[in-house]
Parts: C-alpha cells; structure tokens; sequence
C-alpha cells in the first residue's frame, strides 16, 4: 500500500498501482470518500513496476502488445495520482511504440463509499445511500446524515474513446474534488480548515539524507486548521489531532520548527477540555488526547469527537509551555488562561502521594492511558496486570517539570506553593518507585499501592527531568544499555527477561523510535555522552535500514523485523531522526 498526503486530503493506493482493496481509498476528513478507483481499458495491460514515489504524487508502469506486434510489447501506460490539498489527480498516459494507429475505450469504476475511518479500521464497512448526478465531463456524488454532508466532483477530461497515432501518446486525466459541510459543532468541526495553505518550510540547510527526507515528513503530515497548521500523529490511521503525539514532537524539535511549535500549543490550548465529561474521560484542564470529525466520532458511536484519556497530555503540554518560553518568550500571556487551567487540573487531580494517575470513566475509553496504552502494557514482572488507577514512572517526571514550570510563570504565594509540590513529588517518587534490588525505577504504582515491578524503558524518559539526582540518573543510564534492553538497533519498551516480553508485541518489546530518542536526548542532557551517541546511532543504522524514514516501531530482536501495521511516516518517529541528527550532528 502507498501512501500519499497533502494537508487533509489522503490517498491510499494498492501496490499493483491503482486505488482497489479493503483500506485504499481517497480520505478527507476522517472518511473514506471513493474506495475504488480503477480504469477499465479494452485493450488488456499488465502491470509493470512502481515509477516513482513522493509524498505527494506516485506514478506506475503497465505494458501491453498491439494487434500489429510480431514479438514484442509495444504499448505502455503510465498511471499517475498527485495530491494537492484540494483534490486528487489521476492520469492515465498512453503510449504507442507501434507502426499503427491503436483505438482503446477507458472508462472508470468508481465505488463512492463514504465510510468512516474507524469502519476500515475494524474492517466492517457499512453500505451508504449516495446520489449520483451526471453533467458533461463531471459527476458529483452526494452523501447526507444527520451529522454531516459530504460531496465529491470528479471531472473528466477527453472523451472515454481514445485513438492513438502510432508513435504518439494520449493523456486521459481526472481531477477528483471532496467537499465536507458539518451539521454538528465540535472542537474538530471549527478547528479544521477547509481552505488548504501552501506549506512553505524555512529548514533550508545542508543535512544528511535522512534530515532532508525527514523535512519532506514533517511537510505530509501537516494537516490545515482554521489557526495554523498541526503535525498528524501518523498515516494512515491516525492523520488527525492526537495531543500527546503533537507535544512530544515539539519537545524534540522546538529549536527547530519555532512556528511549528507554536501552533501546536496554541491548537492544543484551544482544544483543551472546558467542562467534565465521563464518556470522553474529559475534565477541565486536560489537554485532548485525539479530535476525530467523522460519522462515527460526531454520532457518538465512538468518543472521540474530542477524547481526553491521556494522563501525560497536560503535564507535557506544560512541559513544552515553558521550554518554548525558555526558548523563544511570551508564550506564557498568550495561553494564560489555558495554563492556569491545566495548573488547577493537575493541582486537584493528584493522589495523597502527589502522584497523577488514571483510571478510564468512559466505557469506550482507553483502559491505560499513559503512551503506551494497549490493554496488556502495564504489567508485573511475573505477567500479571496492574489493577487501577495507576501511577506510571514516566507521568510522575513530566508532572515535577510542569510544576517547575508553574512555579516560574507564577509569583508570589502560587509560585511557592507549585515549588514545594515540586519538592514534595520528587522526595516521594524516589523513595515509592525506587526498585533497590533492580537499582532501576518501577515501571509504575498501581491500585493496590504495589510497584510494578517489570524493566521497562518508561523509566528512561525521566532523564529528561530532574526528577532524579545524578547518582540513580547514571544506574538508570547503566541499566538501559544492558543486552536485555538494548537490541544494538534501539531500546526495547520492555526486557527480554521479563514473563510478559514480546520482540513483535506493541509495547511489551518492541523498539519504538520516539521512545528510544527521548531516552537519548535525556542521557545527552545529563551528561551520558557515550550512552547516548551509541543510541542515536543505533537508530541511524535502523533508519537506512528503513529506506531513511524511521517507523512507528519495530520489533525488538537483535535483527530488525518491521512491526506489520506501524504507521510510517509516524510523527515522533519523524521528530526522533531531528534528536539524534542533532546528536550526531549530522547536518545541524
């Protein structure tokens, strides 16, 4: 499958070169509008090879043999797709090599299906009424529910019967325009935009392979809204707002895309949850997890329309708050208001103990919430699963940088009282998720007050705050370049020593990109030079392996073997190749 994207419009293509099969399609606001789109030619031809492959357009070879052809093929056609934030063009480009004229008739199956995304997903796809107009040239398809209205335009130029004179090529070419109108008001329906930017970059240096195709990454993922453009999380499932996903890639590469960066506080502050809501797990001051636009997501038969149920969103959002303004200024008056109420979310959603923990209100929400949240990803040593609410190790670190960030955007009496939440987390952090035996930190604390005791890289991610003194920050840094940790290709999520440990499970072993590269960037910033060259160029070598564009994960053997469903370009996996180009300076 191919993918191709720019600004909302997405188009996946089968690999013998033509939008056919279960999850190919034209996608445009989380719905799949055409699932086939496929010529029927009257002269037969087989497919050839993949021509060329961009982010933004893709073109195919197929060959065939005229009547007049004694030995050898003699007609070829090019299939070409280009996006442009628009539409979708497609092109078919015969050529004849023959000494004869050659007649072909082409016309198009085209099936209109304007399924939610979440139907392909679960591959159980539900039939649609449409209404179907035909004018000259164009057909415009039309499809209404209570929630929204979509229409698609596809316009045909030259005529079905095409004659091609020997020697000669005839271009036959569609343009294909979707149209959304939404009935129901909801942060995803006013934030995005329908009127598509051009995306212009300023990232104009010289850097490696790698950077310059990471650059081009960053550029399909940016999706339009009504206040600047967002970073997607990942193509192809999930090409929309995601909070978590969005903020760590501003973490890792802020220095980088300023602007970026900005936008993406500033959707996030805008989005930001304003009242309680058990079906979506939201409460005032949580950053949103993921904004869906869909049927499903607006009808309710999914929650997340605006779903909140990530427990690290909001710490980390402050955690980029305040980086940025270290960086750059004023970003705390422009989203005061959004601080403030993130500030009290976190003030009055802490336990006895001062640690942030979750446990999932809504019956269709994430039973675990921090980034690693599959169902079995919180788990004992011996393979049992944690009973909630818990309170994972990594949550705990971003929490004391944000109260740290509090305490230097307010003054007076607030500032002291988030400085001594700081104190106060850090003095008990160390001394509940500290594992003495282990010399290594619990993967988390669950319901019943217990350590989860598994080795896992979450500690890790605390080294890029100074939740924990030198002393352990170096046993951390000891512990995670172990041959059960460390594959040579990157960190595993989890160790092979472990009963629940799986190279090719989701979080349970494999080695994802993002995860390894902010365990990088922490040893870098404490000092952990070697550690974190070796790292970041064990993720370079991963990243040849992979053609230049790191994957969501892979899995955690000591060879790599792709993980079947990983998004790529997935965007902290992007942000992950900035880290350690940064790192190794390659091209900075």
């Amino acid at each position: 499958m191919y993918t191709l994207k720019s600004g909302n419009l997405m188009v996946l293509i089968g690999d013998k070169g033509f939008i056919d099969g279960k999850a190919a399609g034209l996608y445009y606001m989380d719905t799949r509008i055409i699932g086939k789109f496929v010529p029927e030619i009257s002269q037969n031809f087989d497919f050839l090879s993949l021509g060329e492959y961009k982010n933004d357009s893709i073109f195919f070879w197929f060959i065939s043999k005229s009547p007049s052809s004694f030995h050898d093929k003699d007609l070829l056609l090019k299939v070409k797709y280009r996006v442009d934030g628009q539409k979708l063009s497609v092109s078919y480009d015969f050529f004849n090599y023959s000494n004869a004229e050659i007649s072909l008739f082409v016309r198009n199956v085209i099936d209109y299906t304007f399924n939610d995304i979440f139907e392909i997903r679960s591959d159980k796809t539900e039939k649609r009424e449409v209404k179907i107009e035909r004018k000259a040239g164009e057909e415009i398809t039309t499809y209404k529910s209570e929630y929204l209205e979509h229409k698609v335009i596809v316009k045909r130029k030259n005529s079905e019967k095409v004659k091609i004179h020997a020697k000669d090529h005839v271009e036959i070419s569609f343009d294909i325009f979707p149209y959304v109108k939404f009935k129901k008001k909801t942060y995803g329906t006013e934030l995005f935009s329908v009127e598509p930017k051009k995306i212009k970059f300023d990232l104009n240096k010289k850097g490696s392979t790698m950077i310059k195709h990471a650059v081009e990454d960053v550029k399909m993922l940016l999706i339009d809204t009504k206040y600047g453009y967002f970073p997607a999380a990942g193509l192809p499932w999930f090409a929309t707002v995601f909070g978590r996903d969005s903020i760590i890639f501003a973490i890792q590469t802020m220095d980088i895309f300023p602007e970026l960066s900005h936008d993406i506080l500033k959707v996030l502050s805008l989005t930001q949850s304003r009242k309680r809501d058990d079906e979506k797990d939201a409460m005032p001051g949580k950053i949103v997890h993921e904004i869906r636009v869909g049927e499903y997501a607006l009808s309710g038969k999914v929650p997340f329309s605006a779903y909140y149920g990530s427990i690290d969103a909001t710490p980390l959002f402050l955690m980029a708050v305040g980086r940025y303004q270290r960086m750059y200024g004023r970003i705390f008056d422009e989203l005061k208001e959004s601080i403030d109420l993130a500030a009290k979310y976190l003030d009055e959603n802490v336990d006895s103990h001062g640690y942030l923990y979750y446990r999932s209100k809504s019956p269709q929400g994430l039973s675990n919430q921090g980034w690693k949240d599959s169902g079995d990803s919180v788990v004992f040593a011996n393979g049992k699963m944690a009973t909630p609410p818990v309170k994972l190790v990594e949550v705990q670190a971003y929490l004391y940088e944000a109260y740290m960030t509090l305490s230097s955007f307010y003054t007076g009496e607030l500032s002291k009282h988030f400085l001594e939440k700081a104190v106060t987390l850090k003095k008990n952090f160390n001394e509940d998720f500290w594992m003495e035996k282990e010399k290594f930190f619990a993967l988390a604390i669950d319901g019943n007050g217990e350590q989860v005791d598994s080795i896992t890289s979450n500690p890790g991610h605390c080294l890029i705050s100074g939740i924990i003194d030198d002393e352990r920050a170096y046993l951390v840094t000891k512990r995670l370049m172990e041959p059960d940790m460390f594959t040579g290709w990157g960190i595993r999520t989890m160790s092979s020593k472990m009963k629940a440990y799986n190279p090719i499970a989701y979080h349970n072993g494999s080695v994802w990109p993002h995860d390894t590269s902010i365990i990088a960037l922490g040893m870098y910033e404490r000092g952990f030079k070697k550690e974190s060259l070796k790292l970041s160029r064990s993720l370079f070598k991963a990243a040849r392996y992979f053609n230049w564009r790191l994957p969501e994960l892979f899995g955690g053997n000591e060879y790599i073997v792709p993980y079947p469903v990983a998004c790529s370009p997935q965007l902290w996996s992007v942000g992950a190749e900035f880290v350690i180009s940064k790192i190794l300076k390659e091209g900075f």
